[in-house]
């Protein structure tokens, strides 16, 4: 069973990947449409559609898109599951959010930030520092390989394969935190502070357009 909560400096991320672990391979993104960006703001770069890949049946879809002449970005997120562990054949169920996921606010820009890859090389890159706020999104599932109970006053979602089946309970909590974004080599990274440093960072996760 997979239970996300949303808490201290690792909320964006974690309201990002409320469902998903780390990169897989396999299979493609679900065809989606891509956001047309018209503002010029220091977060409209990131405006788009990324994913991780595929894990385990699964690919999660994050839309990006600017609001505020592109100062703030609003998250939705698509959770798709297929038939096939290599996310090949029919999708079998899909899950959507009742509200975006994630809002983020601009905060400051540092031009020279020292970033940690997840590979553990140090790159020196301009990082988008935000205020990320979640309010409470609530998903729901539709489709043949999904069924859900509710326990302790928590839904659980089942999905049945014919190789596997995997149970999820999937917790946005309200709040917000800080976090930043980075561009590199056309890939997104969410990335934290490292402790109270402002120009020393640790990246959390890693995107790529899909």
């Amino acid at each position: 069973m997979k239970q996300i909560k949303l808490a201290g400096l690792g909320v964006m991320t974690a309201m990002l990947l409320a469902a998903c672990g780390g990169g897989g391979s396999g299979g493609s993104a679900p065809a989606t449409v891509t956001p047309v960006d018209t503002s010029t703001g220091p977060l409209s770069k990131y405006v788009g559609v990324w994913n991780q890949g595929c894990q385990n049946h699964e690919i999660d879809t994050t839309t990006i898109t600017a609001t505020s002449a592109g100062s703030a970005l609003s998250m939705s997120q698509k959770i798709e599951f297929y038939e096939n562990a290599n996310c090949t054949g029919a999708i079998v169920a899909t899950g959507t959010y009742t509200s975006p996921v994630v809002v983020a606010q601009h905060i400051r820009t540092e031009a020279n930030a020292t970033v940690k890859m997840l590979t553990g090389e140090t790159v020196a890159s301009s990082v988008d520092v935000v205020n990320a706020t979640a309010n409470g999104a609530v998903i729901n599932f539709v489709g043949s390989a999904v069924s859900s109970s509710v326990v302790n006053g928590k839904t659980t979602w089942k999905f049945v394969f014919k190789d596997t089946t995997i149970t999820q309970t999937i917790e946005i909590s309200s709040g917000s935190a800080q976090g930043g974004f980075m561009l590199r080599n056309g890939e997104l990274f969410f990335v934290q502070a490292i402790g109270s440093s402002t120009t020393a960072f640790a990246v959390d996760s890693r995107y790529v357009r899909g």
